[in-house]
Formats: structure tokens, sequence, C-alpha cells
């Protein structure tokens, strides 16, 4: 009989449990297991946690663990103590060590005669950090961190070059910075295959650009919370291709809003955020142009930003389960938009049937209904006595306006580039025209030549020291315009609305090419009817002509 045979006999008598041969021993088995070869213990499986002996017995029991000088292997429970038993101190040929689940807080200084190590698994502890001697630990293929407190890892870790394995999972204080993540991108280029807390592991297989992997960080706290509690937290459902972000499915996450910069997502081909209690879309949601499938079911949405008007690569789109009161007016630019969900959401029954035609149709009615920008046009010392003050914060109020654009009497800074930009924004203007504006102002008529660059439309409002031919000698149309009426301020400006809500649903404002048709066809309408008055004038001259005639007979 082998001497490790008599080992096991003592440790049976010590711990009163009987010993299981087995032909290999699985990791974390401390079920009172051992294997053999060639009479020899190479693997041992040891719960001491569960047994109940003094201190005599444990003087034993250390002795005679210390007799294994073969032992390759070992799987060792401990956590009554929470430091490592006295009996490891001379089995430092160890190759193979399980220290998994046993309130570890630190390695003992005699832990660096070790070196043997080939896989070490310290799962389960509460070790804060490793010790410096572990950059001897050169042949160590496996290192299992999982559920401990580190915060900072060590630079040792990039000299360890056998590391085939590292596992860093649920070490959730774990630092967000630089240098653990050069750490792990480090051993992730030299081919270690790591396991580590979910935004660590997802960054280093895809080196996001820093903004984009931390909003995608926000996003995670939330599940990172669900992993402390154990409960079942979504995976990072994440598409990548060529390193730039596809495809995102976020569902159920608790946010109530999106970052402001989410727009730098601007790849994104599908995104579905659902059941979710999401109210608002920043404006930069406007950026992500290359949207195609777009999921927002079962939010908590109101409404759409304006530059929704940008996604106009979406084709399938769910809105369904919402708050939306109104089909949302942006939905009019979606020229690729063949599907739309926006069941059960309160809605009015007139637009429950709108949204069951085709596309086209619902496309052409949310136009008529959309927000435009508008700017006014006028010169300085008119901003008074035509209360412009009060003009755009009348039009602004109104339902089919979304902003009012105009020179303030003390407007600062580069002028031309704000005339400019604003502009390029507005899809109508309105020229207050009078003697000054027509005849002795520069930004007037500069701002006339740009409605005429970017095909905007004028609508003149003659004031009261002016002519329409004299409007006319600056290509501005009666047949366009309105009179300004001072003595009926509110009066005329109900009716100026009413009649751009007329002109709104008579012409495309939207885009450059609808603006331009709009307005030839509205003077071609006016030359046909200008030619109709001619041509019944003519008759009438002429049937007047021949009733003189007879009268001269």
């Amino acid at each position: 009989m082998s001497n490790d045979k008599d080992i096991i006999k003592e440790l049976e008598k010590i711990t009163e449990k009987g010993f299981r041969t087995l032909s290999a021993i699985n990791d974390n088995n401390t079920n009172y297991c051992y294997t053999m070869k060639d009479d020899k213990i190479t693997e041992l499986g040891l719960d001491i946690d569960t047994l109940n002996l003094n201190d005599k017995k444990l003087e034993s029991l250390d002795k005679s663990i210390g007799k294994l000088q073969n032992l390759k292997k070992l799987n060792i429970k401990f956590t009554k103590n929470n430091e490592l038993p006295e009996c490891l101190k001379d089995l430092n040929n160890i190759e193979h060590l399980s220290l998994y689940n046993n309130n570890l807080t630190t390695l003992p200084d005699w832990f660096k005669e070790f070196k043997n190590l080939k896989t070490l698994n310290l799962e389960n502890n509460n070790l804060t950090s490793l010790p410096e001697y572990f950059e001897d630990f050169i042949n160590l293929e496996y290192l299992n961190l999982n559920k401990n407190d580190i915060s900072d890892l060590p630079d040792l870790l990039t000299t360890l070059n056998n590391l085939k394995s590292f596992l860093l999972k649920n070490n959730f204080n774990l630092k967000w910075n630089g240098k653990n993540l050069e750490i792990l991108k480090d051993l992730h280029k030299k081919g270690t295959k790591i396991e580590a807390p979910r935004v660590f592991a997802f960054q280093i297989q895809n080196n996001l650009p820093d903004e984009q992997i931390e909003i995608i960080r926000e996003f995670e706290k939330e599940n990172i919370e669900k992993e402390k509690q154990a409960k079942y937290a979504n995976p990072i459902n994440i598409k990548i291709v060529d390193g730039k972000v596809v495809k995102w499915r976020l569902f159920e996450y608790s946010f109530t809003f999106l970052p402001e910069n989410f727009g730098v997502f601007k790849d994104l081909k599908s995104l579905e955020i659902v059941s979710t209690p999401l109210e608002t879309l920043p404006d930069s949601f406007g950026d992500l142009i290359n949207i195609e499938y777009l999921d927002l079911s079962k939010c908590s949405l109101k409404s759409l930003p304006d530059s929704f008007v940008n996604l106009t690569s979406i084709s399938k789109l769910r809105l369904n389960n919402n708050q939306f009161n109104e089909i949302p007016t942006p939905l009019w630019a979606l020229k690729e938009l063949i599907e739309l969900d926006l069941s059960n959401n309160p809605i009015s029954d007139e637009e429950k049937n709108i949204i069951q035609k085709n596309p086209d149709t619902i496309r052409e009615y949310l136009r008529k209904k959309a927000t435009i920008k508008i700017f006014i046009s006028h010169a300085v010392i008119d901003f008074t006595p035509y209360h412009i003050k009060e003009l755009v914060e009348f039009l602004e109020k109104q339902k089919e306006i979304s902003e009012v654009f105009f020179c303030e009497e003390d407007l600062a800074g580069n002028i031309d580039e704000w005339m400019l930009n604003t502009l390029q924004e507005s899809q109508l203007i309105l020229f207050i025209g009078t003697k000054k504006s027509v005849f002795n102002s520069p930004d007037c008529a500069n701002e006339l030549q740009l409605a005429d660059k970017f095909s905007i439309p004028v609508i003149p409002i003659k004031g009261d020291d002016v002519e329409w031919p004299e409007l006319a000698e600056i290509n501005l149309s009666r047949e366009l315009g309105l009179e300004f009426d001072k003595d009926n301020f509110d009066e005329f400006c109900s009716n100026l609305y009413k009649y751009i809500e007329n002109f709104k649903r008579e012409i495309d404002l939207m885009s450059k090419e609808g603006r331009e048709k709009g307005i030839t066809d509205i003077y071609e309408r006016f030359r046909l009817m200008l030619n109709e008055s001619i041509n019944d004038l003519k008759k009438q001259i002429d049937l007047l002509g021949k009733r003189i005639d007879k009268l001269e007979k």
C-alpha cells in the first residue's frame, strides 16, 4: 500500500468523510474526492468549510495534506478562516489550483512560491488587487477572477505571455478608465480569451469611438444593477459591421429619454427601442439618416422632433402603443416609407382612416399640416411702425409655424452669415414693402436675391407709403400679396395666417423642387386668368363697337 493511500485514510479519519476515487476531478469539485496515477494522488477535492474540526484535528489535517507532494491539482474550500490554510504552503508543485468561493481578501506572501501554476481559479472571493509577485507566474495559462472586487488591473498581466484565458466578469468596481481598457486590449491582441464586465468585453472586441461607447455604457448601468441582484440582464444587442454600429435593440429598459448626442450612431440601419418608457427623442435623432427600420413601439412618445424629417431612408416604422394623439407630421418627409404601424394610439377617428390609406396619400395629408419656418424681411426703420415684434409673437403661437426669423433692432455679429443661414432654413418669406425696404435697403435687396437663389416664395405685404406697381418693379406680385392694416392689426394677423395656411396647401413648401413648381403653377394660373379677362374684355369691346355701328347707321 502506497504512502498516498495511507494519506487518504488519514484524511478520511480526520474529516469523518469517505473520499471517492474519480478518473478526473472537475473544476470547483470539493466533494471529498481524488484521482491517482501510478499510486500517487495527483488531484484532490476537499471542503473544510463543512467540517466542524477542533484545532487539534485542523493541525493533523494540515500535516496530512502537506504530505501530498505529487499533487498537481487541488480544489479546496475553507471560507471560515478567510485566508489560505498553512497546509498549502508546502504544495508549491501544484499546477492547477481552485480557491473558488472562499471569501479571500488577500493572498499571503508565501503564495509567491507557486510558480508552477498553470490554472488558478479565484472566482467568488473578495480580492481587490493582485500581488506584484504574480509577474513571476510565467506558466499561468488560465486565471479566473470572476466575482471579486478588483478596481484597477495591474500592468503585470501583460507580461504573462502564456495566459490563454482571463476571466474578470462581475467585478462591479472595475474602473472604466484608459489604463484598464488598454491592459485588456493588449491581452486581447496577444490572443488571450477574455471574459470581462459586459461593456469592457464589448469595447475590447469592437473599439468604438469614445462618444458612442459612453452612451452604451450609460444604458448598461441598468443591466449592471440587475446583475448585482442576480436578475436577468439584457445582452448588449448590437451588430457591428466594419467597425460601425448598424443594428441595435434595446428591450425593456427604464430610461425616459435618450442622450442629446444620440445622433452619433449615424451608421445605424436598424434600431429597436421597445417596451421602454421613452417619452422624448433628442433633435440629434435626425442625424440617423441611414436608418431603414425603426421600431419605437410600446413606449410613451407623444411627438417626434422636427429633425425626424431627415430620416428619409426609413421604409418600415413601428410607433404602435404610444401616446400620439395625431399622426406625427414629420412623417410627411419619409419618401421611402412603405409600412407604418400607429395602432393603439389615442388618435382621432378621422386620422385612423387616414393611416389606412396608401403612403403617398398619408404623406400629402401630413405635408399640408407640417410646420414651417418663416423669415420676415423688413427695413430696420419699419420695425416699430409695422409691429414686427408683435407679428412674430402672433405667428409663433400658430400651430403650423415652428419658428419665425427676423432682424432685431440690436442684432450684432456677422449679420450676413446669420441672414444666409436663416434664409436657407426658411420655407416662406414675408416681405414688408415700404419706400425704405423697396428702394433704399441693401439688406432687404440681398434677402430677396437669396430668396430667388434658394427658390423661397415671397409674400409681399404692402405698406402705406408704396404702391403695387412699385413692388412689381422688384418682382413682387400683387396676386401673391396682402396689404398691411395697422388700424385693424389683430384682424390683419388672423387673415395673414389663414392666407399662409392656404398657401401651404397650394404649394409644397418643404422642398426646393416643390416650391419652384408651386410658384410656377400659381403664376401660370394667374396668367390664364389674366388672358381670360383680356379675352372677355376684347369681346365686350367688340360687342360695344358693333352696337355703336348700329346706332350710327
